[in-house]
């Protein structure tokens, strides 16, 4: 993924070091889990955190009552990005202020990338997993959440950065790192529509 990223001609290690959870390191888990919303029909939760030496994974777990949102599917919120359809954004802000959003296309002279990882789910059900890089600085990791169509206003909780950065310290680097197979890119995502106050409109 994001073999664009080119420097002097070349692909560059450093950011494509970056772009997926390292595959030649055990992670640290966290133990802190966050509910992001909880009504009668639906209900999201932040939990999951594994700190890596260059970024966090973490999933997003929906739960949506039987029937609740007839007018969409609760998977397309995450997957489908044809223009119009309800999309769940997510954001994240660093204590010196460097952020990020899912479905900005991240290259080499973007310092902070977050996008989805693995994920699945049902009509009902989504356990969507995302990745972040690099580790956050010390200090609040700000994380924003936003998906009105099912009943998420702008939602913002704020992490430990400082405890994400030292337990990604400790993650143990089985063998060197070494560089993917290249890949086509994926196209950029079209921009969503938001309102001028919106923090991802901010972005």
């Amino acid at each position: 993924m994001w073999s664009h990223a080119i420097a002097d001609g070349e692909p560059d290690p450093d950011f494509l070091r970056r772009v997926n959870p390292p595959e030649n390191e055990l992670p640290v888990a966290l133990p802190e889990n966050r509910v992001l919303l909880r009504t009668p029909d639906l209900g999201i939760s932040l939990v999951g955190m594994q700190a890596y030496t260059t970024g966090l994974a973490f999933q997003l777990v929906v739960r949506a009552r039987e029937g609740a949102f007839p007018e969409h599917r609760l998977g397309d919120i995450f997957w489908e990005r044809r223009q119009g359809t309800p999309q769940m954004m997510l954001g994240v802000e660093f204590s010196d202020g460097r952020r990020a959003a899912e479905g900005a296309f991240p290259g080499p002279s973007r310092d902070v990338v977050l996008h989805q990882a693995g994920g699945g789910g049902s009509q009902t059900a989504v356990d969507q997993t995302w990745w972040l890089s690099p580790l956050p600085p010390e200090g609040p990791l700000r994380l924003v959440a936003r998906c009105p169509e099912i009943g998420l206003e702008e939602t913002v909780v704020d992490l430990d950065g400082t405890a994400i950065r030292r337990a990604g310290e400790g993650a143990v680097v089985l063998w060197p790192w070494e560089p993917p197979r290249h890949e086509p890119p994926e196209p950029p995502q079209p921009p969503a529509d938001l309102p001028a106050d919106s923090w991802f409109a901010q972005h």
